[in-house]
């Protein structure tokens, strides 16, 4: 593939430094002559920040289509209809590279889950055995070239973009779309289109974790009962609910461990709240902990959570394991795939309550492993 070439950047948002080929989109009349040319295959990137906030702030989109670059500015655009028609367009193919940030940022910013995604992260673990492939190590295995180090940080948010900046933005898109076809070529040889489209689709699908489910995931949280379950729930939900109205980093406001512990408590008071907590966060947030507590405590119990497996269990989840990395090596596939740890976790406590393997264990993978799985955990489980 040649050096993608377009317009020179230009405009104000834009170092004196010499980027580079791209189109700068700033206003809603430039990204609607911008998607008239997106059509077909397209490679898609976003940059962000998101050090101080509880949402990730968008710094900059990118589009490869083409042999055009067009680096949009979400910090001038006010007109999005464009973009988000071309996300939601199923006749367009959107090709990423580890999307799940991406997704969360459309999401949050645009209200919009894409469809027709390509991950070429994914994609290249069913073609190598590799699971984590950066966009840059892809780049130079299959195409050949290989891109400049940069710096990871950066300020995505400043104005003008430096032309280092604007050069990274424009690599991260440039060979997404001959990644595209490299990687779906080898998956059509090797038989596994059909595994990675299956994949894909779980994958492409963004669903933010609402506030009342966090508390599931709090470490330790499994040793609760379920009145004090019930309270941690509580002030959970109120804690996610008050980083995101101030859009602060959730430990900005408590911390998981000290709501584990006042969850453990009979009773919670002012004193409590001070002597745990640093004196501006038991000023700014005391009130609502104690709230949220008595409104815990006067909830209905919560069903307690799962505990770790046990020693027996153990031993299965690493035998089924063994088959699932055996089985990746012998297809040259990632062994994530086959035999990553909370997949056959919730596989083994998914077979215990139904005897059937868990969703993530039908379609492909039942092919695959499927009757060896059931024959351990028939004899284990």
């Amino acid at each position: 593939m040649a050096e993608p070439s377009c317009m020179p950047c230009r405009g104000a948002a834009v170092s004196a430094e010499e980027p580079g080929g791209c189109d700068w989109v700033a206003t809603g009349a430039d990204l609607a002559r911008a998607a008239g040319r997106w059509r077909g295959v397209i490679g898609m990137d976003t940059e962000f920040q998101r050090t101080d906030t509880f949402f990730p702030i968008p710094g900059l989109y990118q589009v490869a289509a083409g042999s055009g670059i067009w680096l949009i500015d979400p910090l001038a655009v006010d007109d999005w209809s464009p973009f988000t028609g071309m996300l939601t367009d199923p006749d367009t193919v959107k090709v990423v590279h580890a999307c799940f940030e991406d997704l969360e940022l459309f999401y949050r910013h645009l209200d919009v889950r894409p469809v027709n995604l390509f991950d070429t992260q994914l994609a290249a673990a069913f073609v190598s055995e590799d699971f984590s492939t950066s966009y840059a190590a892809l780049v130079e295995g299959m195409i050949g070239v290989t891109l400049p180090k940069h710096h990871t940080r950066s300020n995505w948010l400043r104005r003008p973009l430096s032309g280092d900046q604007v050069r990274y933005a424009q690599e991260d898109v440039a060979y997404l779309v001959e990644l595209h076809g490299a990687l779906v070529d080898r998956l059509e040889a090797a038989g596994r289109r059909h595994w990675f489209d299956e994949d894909m689709r779980r994958r492409g699908r963004y669903a933010p974790r609402e506030p009342p489910s966090y508390f599931t995931g709090v470490k330790k949280a499994w040793k609760l009962d379920g009145r004090q379950l019930a309270v941690l729930k509580s002030l959970c939900d109120w804690r996610e609910r008050r980083a995101m109205a101030e859009d602060i980093p959730r430990n900005r406001v408590v911390w998981d461990e000290h709501l584990l512990q006042f969850a453990q408590q009979r009773s919670l008071d002012r004193m409590d709240i001070r002597r745990r907590l640093p004196p501006r966060v038991a000023r700014l947030y005391g009130e609502g902990l104690l709230r949220a507590f008595e409104e815990g405590l006067e909830a209905t119990p919560e069903a307690t959570l799962p505990k770790p497996l046990s020693q027996r269990q153990g031993g299965l989840l690493k035998r089924l394991r063994d088959i699932g990395r055996r089985r990746a090596r012998e297809l040259g596939i990632a062994p994530e795939l086959l035999a990553r740890l909370r997949d056959i976790e919730a596989c083994i406590r998914h077979y215990r309550a139904t005897g059937s393997l868990s969703d993530t264990w039908q379609g492909w993978r039942k092919a695959v492993v499927g009757t060896e799985f059931m024959a351990e955990l028939g004899r284990r489980a």
